[in-house]
Order: structure tokens, then C-alpha cells, then sequence
């Protein structure tokens, strides 16, 4: 698969102008529609790089841009402010004051609703933009600043332009954060790409995650493993949820191999799954090809849950993820003992209270060092010159993070450890007397 040029029925994130994002699948020979930006042809963008920024013709094909710039054009839109140098500077000077003599009304557009409807249908969005702007008759009163401001405004609202982006476990989070942040339990790529330095998540290595985010940090787990490795993915439903992992185009072939699956029943209770009888050739050969398939199936997924259950037994795994809204303890009851020693337990969830019960249970288990709960925020800054200051808005959230060792504790009992240290104290003393002697 080419990570670098956008396939036939992948998934990608589009940027669009407004800071809208979405995720589309780019079918052939159908039409891509963006809302209010437009549609374009699908196979306009099928093995084209991504990254590349896009404007949409009224023919709904679309033109590369080979500039810089973007999705945003370069900010002088008014043809009165670049003329020389000179005027330059002296807009320079009129940014020192404020916007005091300004005010809110809507009369200072000279354009009607209606002219401007007229001109979606008729002009390019850059051409909108300067007939709007060179209308506005207090625009020459404001800062540059506040110039910037508008102009950027109008961009978002009337260029017709969009970034596809390949899609990772970030884009993922960005795009989910605006749209329904509890689908991935209000996760943060800061408390996730924290879970996965906890959690030692390597490639070549072999984990348990029990997650509700639709996959996403087992597509996390998946791209940081770098195709090598085992991942055992639990689960309360007949079949695993993969709905969000689906978004990050990894091949079937990688998946299958990676990823098996277990549902709570049969880890609790293995001994109640159906055995599969083996059957004869002379048997298989007189089944319908139909049947013969379906057998092949179930004598396939037979012989991964034997090696799944025996995989939990010997306890050989490199480490456990929960991200679940379910009872954390007799989860860990069961599954702490299928890890190997030195292995990292990590737990997750959106409130810290159900992490303060389960590192009780851990402190008073012998068998997880050192349980600690860390919580993850960061907060975003707006960075420019002279205007450096957090954004005035900001998602809330990012969860919570548990995270303990799975230690082997040692067999000899503490009784036996104080009979010891009161023999070698009377050796020492009867050594004393014998040299004073």
C-alpha cells in the first residue's frame, strides 16, 4: 500500500477553509460533496499526494495549487495596500492605535445580500473577498490587525478550497473531538500518545487492550508496532468494534494477523465454547462447497481461541491496556496473571473515580508495583509576534491515566525473613563474646 498518494476506496480528512473537517471515503466515479465549498469529482484526487491544496472549479473539477499559501491566500486582498513599500509602513504606523473609532453596523457594507448571492454564482472566492472588502467603507479605519482578522473571516466563508490529509490516530482525535468526543471516550493525542509510552507499547510485542473508542487506540498500538507484533483485542459483543480503526486504511492482510479477538464469555468461561469435530476427507467431500467454507471457518477460529487460551495461560504477554467503562477488578483479576514480569498495566478513563477504586485494589496487590494515576491537559497557545496568549477557547477533557508494574512476588513468607535475621543475631552476638574472650 503507498502511504504517500491518496487510493481508490481509502479513507482521508479533508480541511476545508471554515477549519471544518471530514472524513470521506474516495470512491471512483462518484462526487465528493463539501456542503456550502461545493462537490468535485472523486478521481480528480485519486493518486494524487497528499497535502496538496485543492480549489474547486464550477465544473466541479479541481485545480492544484502550487503555492504555498494553502488554504489560505497570501493576506493582501486589497489592492490599495500593496502599491509600494510606503503604504506598507504606514499601515504599520495605524496598527499602533485601536479600533475605538469603529463600530458594529450594517450599513457600512454597501453590498446587499442578494449582490453577494450574485456573485457565489459568477466569481471566483478571491474575487468575492475583494468586492466585499473594497465595499466595506470603515474598513480603511482599522488596524492591521483587525484587517487580518476580517479578511481571514471572508476566506473561511467563500474560498472554495480543501486539504486531503492521510489519516492517523491524530487526525482521527481532531476530527472526533468536534464531532462526538465521548465516541473515543474524550481522548487527547496527549493521553494517548501517553497511555503508549506507559503502556512500553513496542514492536514485537504482544498486548491485551479492552477498549470502547471503535479502535482507535488498538490503530494507535498498531502504527507505533510497525507491523510486527500480536495484539489480543477483548470485547463484550459477538463481534469486535472496529468503526473508528477502519478510518486509518491499514491492509486486511495486517489486521488478520495482528489483531485476534476474544469476547468476555470465552475468557471467563473457556470451557463452555463448542468443540469442533474433525471430520473426515471422504466427509468434507460429500458436503455442498457452502458447508465445506463454513467448517473451514469455524475449524479456523477453533484452533485460534485453543491458542489464544493457552497464549493467557502460560501468561507470555508484554503488557495490558483497559480504556472501558465496565468493572476494572475482575478484569484484573483475570488478566494480570497472563502477564510476564516487569510488564506495564495502564488504565484509562474520562473520570478519575473509578480509577481511585482500582488503584486501591492494586495498592493491596501484591503482584502491581507502584500504582499511580496521572491526568493529561495541555492547552493550546496562539503564537505570534507580540500577540502570544492561550486560545480563549478549549476542549475540556484528555482523562485520566492508571498505570502500575506487574511484579512476581516473592514466595518466602515474612515470618520465615524475621526467624532468620534472629539466628544471624545471635551468631553475632556469640561472635562478640567469643572475641572479647
Amino acid at each position: 500500500m503507498n502511504e504517500d498518494t491518496i487510493q481508490a476506496n481509502s479513507y482521508v480528512l479533508i480541511r476545508m477553509p471554515s477549519s471544518t473537517l471530514r472524513i470521506t471515503q474516495v470512491v471512483p466515479n462518484t462526487t465528493i460533496h463539501l456542503g456550502k465549498f461545493g462537490s468535485f469529482f472523486a478521481d480528480d484526487i485519486i493518486g494524487r499526494p497528499y497535502g496538496y491544496t485543492y480549489e474547486i472549479q464550477d465544473s466541479k473539477h479541481v485545480e492544484v495549487l502550487y503555492s504555498a499559501e494553502g488554504l489560505f491566500p497570501s493576506s493582501a486582498t486589497n489592492e490599495d495596500e500593496n502599491e509600494d513599500e510606503a503604504d506598507v509602513d504606514d499601515n504599520k504606523e495605524d496598527s499602533i492605535g485601536t479600533n475605538e473609532l469603529t463600530y458594529d453596523d450594517p450599513n457600512v457594507q454597501k453590498l446587499s445580500m442578494r449582490e453577494i448571492e450574485e456573485l457565489k454564482r459568477s466569481s471566483s472566492g478571491e474575487e468575492i473577498i475583494r468586492t466585499v472588502i473594497k465595499s466595506h467603507t470603515a474598513f480603511q479605519q482599522k488596524t492591521i490587525f483587525s484587517k487580518e482578522k476580517y479578511k481571514r473571516r471572508k476566506q473561511q466563508k467563500f474560498l472554495r478550497r480543501f486539504t486531503p490529509s492521510s489519516v492517523g490516530s491524530c487526525e482521527i482525535i481532531e476530527y472526533f473531538q468536534y464531532k462526538d468526543q465521548n465516541r473515543i471516550l474524550e481522548l487527547t493525542a496527549e493521553s494517548i500518545g501517553l497511555m503508549m509510552s506507559l503502556g512500553d507499547i513496542r514492536r514485537g510485542g504482544k498486548y491485551i487492550v479492552m477498549e470502547e473508542t471503535g479502535g482507535l487506540i488498538t490503530g494507535t498500538m498498531l502504527e507505533r508496532m510497525g507491523g510486527d507484533g500480536e495484539i489480543l483485542f477483548l470485547h463484550e459483543n459477538e463481534h469486535p468494534n472496529f468503526e473508528v480503526m477502519k478510518y486509518m486504511n491499514f491492509p486486511e492482510s495486517m489486521t488478520q494477523k495482528m489483531v485476534k479477538s476474544l469476547n468476555l464469555l470465552q475468557l471467563f468461561d473457556p470451557d463452555e465454547e463448542e468443540e469442533v469435530k474433525i471430520l473426515s476427507d471422504e466427509t468434507l467431500a460429500s458436503m455442498k462447497p457452502s458447508r465445506r467454507g463454513q467448517y473451514y471457518r469455524k475449524l479456523s477460529q477453533h484452533k485460534d481461541f485453543t491458542h489464544i487460551i493457552e497464549q493467557l495461560r502460560d501468561g507470555i504477554y508484554d503488557g495490558l491496556i483497559l480504556a472501558t467503562t465496565f468493572e476494572t477488578e475482575p478484569l484484573l483479576e483475570k488478566l494480570i496473571p497472563c502477564l510476564e514480569g516487569s510488564r506495564q498495566i495502564v488504565l484509562y478513563n474520562n473520570c478519575k473515580e473509578p480509577l481511585i477504586s482500582a488503584s486501591h485494589k492494586m495498592m493491596a496487590d501484591l503482584r502491581v508495583l507502584a500504582p499511580t494515576i496521572m491526568e493529561t491537559r495541555a492547552r493550546k497557545y496562539q503564537v505570534f509576534p507580540g500577540r502570544t496568549h492561550p486560545l480563549m477557547t478549549m476542549k475540556s477533557g484528555g482523562g485520566y491515566l492508571l498505570f502500575g508494574t506487574r511484579v512476581l512476588p516473592s514466595k518466602v513468607q515474612a515470618g520465615n525473613i524475621r526467624k532468620r535475621r534472629k539466628i544471624i543475631s545471635n551468631n553475632n552476638d556469640n561472635f562478640n563474646d567469643t572475641t572479647q574472650n
